[in-house]
């Protein structure tokens, strides 16, 4: 592989890391606006409440947001140990 096509796979992985990084810590806020803007009930009173209200949305969402950021961050961690020389 040569130098240049190397500093290119480097300045996207960079980006890449970065936006893993972004979205790692910005990432779990985007369910709760999402709840917000929707009036999804945030207030839980008892187990009742949660399961007969959508507020059961707010937690899987956030969850999964958390997975999909653990995963990005393996990703960048695998990709840039491939380019280690």
């Amino acid at each position: 592989m040569m130098n240049a096509e190397r500093k290119e796979i480097r300045q996207r992985l960079a980006l890449l890391e970065r936006a893993s990084a972004l979205f790692d810590r910005f990432g779990v806020s985007v369910p709760l606006a999402i709840a917000f803007l929707n009036h999804w009930p945030t207030e839980i009173k008892s187990y009742q409440d949660l399961v007969t209200t959508d507020a059961w949305k707010i937690f899987l969402s956030c969850a999964l947001y958390e997975l999909a950021a653990f995963a990005l961050r393996r990703a960048v961690k695998f990709a840039t140990a491939d380019l280690a020389p």
